[in-house]
C-alpha cells in the first residue's frame, strides 16, 4: 500500500494484516499514519470500523505477547545469571578453605609451606593456587616472613623441583626472578630432549620453562611422545607402570608447548585417563579407589585441553570436583585439607587451583581477586561446599550432572526456549492473518 489518500480500505486491510505492531506498520511504509485534513476523518472512520477496531486488537493482541516473551526471557537470563554466580561462589569457597588452613596451619615462621618433605615444591604449589585465585604471595604470611619472601630465597639443584619453582614465580610477581631457575634448567637438559630423570620431573621442567616463555624444543616433545605406553598412559619412571598424575602431567606438559588437543598423543593420554576414572573420580591407576591428588591433576588437564566442551568429559570434571570437595575436611582442626591417608599436606597444595579451574599451561595473577581468610583462633563445625563446576575464563563450564543447581539452569533454559517457541508463534500467527 502506498500512501495516496485514493487507497482502498480493503488495501489497507491487505497490507496492515500482516504488520504486527503500529510502528512497524510505519516503519514499512513511512507516513501511512500522517496524513492532510482531508485524510484526517476517512482515517478516524476507517478505524472505527469493524476492521478498523480488528486492526487494532490484533496489534495489541501482538504488542502484549511480545511484552510478555520478553518478560520470559528475562526472568529465564535472570535464573540463569543466579545459578552460575553460585556455582562460581561454591568452587571458590572450596579453594578459599583449602589456602586458609594452608596458611594457618601449615606456613612456617620463614613463610614457607610445610616443615618437611620438600617445602619448595609444596610452596611453589601453594604460590600457584594464589596466583589462580589473583592473590600476590606476599599476601599470605603467619609471622614476618611471607611464601614471596621464602620463595625468593629458595635454591635447588633437583629438576622437577625447580620447574614447579619457575611456576610458581611466572606466576607470582615477587616471588624471585626466573633467570637463574631458567639457566639451571636449560643446563640439565640431555641430548635426547630429557630436562630430568623421570617423566614427572620432566614434565614439570617443560611447564615451568613455558610458563617463562621459554622455548624447550621438538626433541622435548618428541621424548615425552617416545615415552607413552601402549595404554596411552606415562609412567613415573617412564617404564611400563603408568599412572594417572603423570599421565595428567604429561598432557598439560605437551600441550603447553603447542601440541594441539587433538593429538594422537593426547587423545590417547585422555583415553588412559577415562580408564582411572570411577566410583565419581579420577585413580592413580585404573581399578583403584580415586583420590584428591588423581582428581586435581586430571581436573587441570581435562580444563587444559578444554575437553570440558565434550559431554562425556564435562560430566567427568563435574563428578571430580564434587569429588575433591567431598574429600575436604568440614570441621576440626585440619577443616578446608583435602583428607589423604598419607598426606594432608601434599593432597591440598593442588587443590586451590584445581578448584578455581586454573591449568598448569596458564601462568600470571588471575584478574579477579579472591579474598583470603583470615586464620580464627577457635575452630569451628561447618560442612564443605559442594561444588557445581562453571565455564570459565580461565574457560567457563556448562551446567552438568543431577545437582540442584544444573536442575534448575534446566528448568531456567527450558523457560527461554518456551519464550522464543512463543516468540515464533506470535510471528507465524501475525503474517497469517
Amino acid at each position: 500500500m502506498g500512501r495516496s489518500p485514493t487507497a482502498t480500505i480493503r488495501s489497507q486491510e491487505t497490507c496492515l494484516s500482516g504488520i504486527t505492531t503500529l510502528f512497524e506498520a510505519e516503519r514499512e511504509m513511512p507516513g501511512i499514519f500522517i496524513a492532510p485534513a482531508v485524510e484526517v476523518w476517512e482515517r478516524f472512520v476507517f478505524l472505527a470500523t469493524p476492521i478498523g477496531l480488528q486492526l487494532r486488537i490484533l496489534a495489541l493482541e501482538v504488542h502484549m505477547k511480545r511484552l510478555t516473551t520478553a518478560n520470559v526471557i528475562a526472568i529465564a537470563l535472570l535464573l540463569l545469571a543466579s545459578i552460575t554466580a553460585g556455582a562460581e561462589s561454591r568452587l571458590t569457597s572450596n579453594a578459599q578453605r583449602a589456602l586458609q588452613w594452608l596458611q594457618c596451619t601449615q606456613q612456617q615462621p620463614n613463610g614457607q609451606i610445610g616443615s618437611g618433605g620438600n617445602p619448595i615444591a609444596r610452596s611453589s604449589e601453594v604460590a600457584f593456587g594464589l596466583a589462580a585465585a589473583g592473590q600476590d604471595a606476599s599476601a599470605m604470611k603467619t609471622g614476618a616472613e611471607s611464601l614471596a619472601d621464602y620463595l625468593k630465597t629458595a635454591v635447588s639443584t633437583d629438576v622437577g623441583t625447580n620447574g614447579e619453582l619457575l611456576l610458581a614465580r611466572a606466576s607470582q610477581p615477587h616471588a624471585g626472578p626466573t633467570a637463574v631457575v631458567i639457566a639451571q634448567l636449560q643446563a640439565a637438559k640431555g641430548t635426547n630432549g630429557e630436562y630430568g630423570a623421570d617423566i614427572f620431573s620432566d614434565a614439570l621442567a617443560i611447564l615451568g620453562l613455558r610458563a617463562a616463555k621459554q622455548a624447550v624444543g621438538p626433541d622435548a616433545v618428541t621424548f615425552l611422545k617416545d615415552h607413552q605406553q601402549a595404554d596411552g598412559g606415562w609412567s613415573f619412571a617412564g617404564d611400563q607402570y603408568t599412572d594417572s598424575n603423570t599421565t595428567a602431567l604429561v598432557i598439560q606438559a605437551l600441550l603447553s608447548d603447542g601440541v594441539p588437543s587433538d593429538d594422537e598423543a593426547i587423545t590417547h593420554g585422555f583415553a588412559y585417563l577415562q580408564s582411572v576414572f570411577g566410583q565419581g573420580g579420577f585413580a592413580d591407576t585404573p581399578g583403584a579407589a580415586p583420590d584428591g591428588n588423581s582428581d586435581e591433576l586430571a581436573i587441570q588437564a581435562i580444563v587444559a585441553a578444554n575437553q570440558q566442551t565434550n559431554q562425556s568429559w564435562r560430566s567427568k570434571l563435574d563428578q571430580a570436583l564434587t569429588h575433591l570437595a567431598g574429600l575436604q575436611l568440614g570441621s576440626g582442626a585440619d577443616a578446608g585439607a583435602i583428607s589423604n591417608p598419607y598426606s594432608k599436606l601434599f593432597a591440598t597444595t593442588l587443590a586451590p587451583a584445581a578448584f578455581l579451574l586454573r591449568p598448569l599451561t596458564i601462568s600470571g595473577l588471575a584478574e579477579n581477586a579472591v579474598p583470603l581468610l583470615a586464620c580464627s583462633t577457635t575452630t569451628t563445625a561447618t560442612p564443605a561446599p559442594q561444588p557445581t563446576p562453571v565455564t570459565s575464563s580461565a574457560p567457563r563450564l556448562a551446567q552438568t550432572g543431577t545437582s540442584p543447581e544444573i536442575r534448575l539452569s534446566v528448568a531456567g533454559l527450558a523457560v527461554l526456549l518456551l519464550g522464543a517457541v512463543i516468540l515464533m508463534r506470535s510471528r507465524r500467527r501475525a503474517r497469517r492473518r
